[in-house]
């Protein structure tokens, strides 16, 4: 990352030295402390996803441990060799319930760690010990499913959606989850509907490219700036030869590219849920 010289960080939190002939700025320099959601997102949307849980993926033990689960968070971690898969019941409790393995679940090692009491009985444990071994399999059972899932319900509300399912769920179940996300649909009219953001180059993870969905073209970049090795600062340069982008567009659409990221954490978490048997988590706004 390059070094910034501190007197750079303007105030107006623009770089003068980068503009065109007509005066248009090509350039305009973010400090870190602003440039964080959701200073720029979009306004908060309800999203309806639905998601399929196949018939062979039934979790029946899931219906002993409901009562023991307020708002819970699952945290899957299948790996290659080593796997877990985490239970924490309630946001208020200092508990968590694991599962963790080496190659096969079906030697999976559980435990549960808590600040305090768990509250749960003898039988109780033994039936969110058997819920998460049978959650676990489900969901190592769905394999890249839960990938194609999260990209479906990402690049469904990208393109302006309120409500995504799959195309076919065949016998499968239908499970819903209500989303709440600041991603945008589509600008229309704009000479650039649609933006992602790419790293380029694994050497250089400081940099982020702006790059047309409909034909690649490169629109500009994102550079973290640095002082003595910690980020301060974010450069958004317009690419050479482009003449409809600003550098405060780039900006808007890496908050887009956050705001997907984070879209895409609730939707796995949700899928997650369904195919564990539980309810999906209670809907998140971001940037509202």
């Amino acid at each position: 990352m390059p070094d910034l010289d501190p007197e750079d960080l303007d105030p107006a939190e623009r770089d003068l030295t980068g503009r065109d002939a007509g005066g248009r700025p090509l350039t305009v320099l973010v400090p870190r402390e602003h440039d964080a959601l959701p200073r720029r997102s979009s306004s908060w949307r309800a999203v309806r996803a639905w998601f399929t849980v196949p018939a062979t993926a039934a979790v029946p033990e899931a219906a002993a441990v409901q009562h023991l689960l307020t708002d819970p968070e699952l945290h899957w971690a299948p790996g290659l060799r080593r796997g877990t898969l985490a239970v924490l019941p309630s946001p208020s409790a200092f508990t968590r319930a694991l599962l963790a393995w080496e190659w096969s679940i079906d030697a999976a090692d559980f435990s549960v760690s808590s600040a305090e009491p768990t509250g749960w009985s003898a039988d109780e444990t033994r039936a969110v010990e058997a819920w998460l071994r049978a959650a676990a399999a489900a969901l190592q059972q769905q394999g890249d499913r839960l990938d194609d899932d999260v990209r479906r319900v990402v690049d469904d509300v990208a393109a302006g959606h309120d409500e995504t399912g799959p195309v076919a769920a065949g016998s499968a179940r239908l499970v819903e989850a209500r989303l709440g996300t600041g991603v945008e649909g589509p600008a229309v009219g704009a000479a650039h509907p649609r933006v992602d953001v790419v790293l380029p180059a694994s050497d250089d993870p400081g940099r982020e490219v702006f790059v047309d969905t409909a034909d690649g073209a490169e629109l500009g970049e994102r550079r973290t700036v640095a002082v003595d090795g910690e980020p301060v600062a974010f450069r958004y340069t317009v690419a050479d030869g482009v003449d409809d982008v600003t550098p405060r567009e780039l900006a808007r659409w890496h908050d887009q590219h956050l705001q997907r990221l984070l879209l895409a954490d609730d939707a796995r978490q949700a899928a997650e849920h369904v195919v564990a048997g539980i309810a999906p988590p209670a809907s998140v706004g971001y940037g509202a």
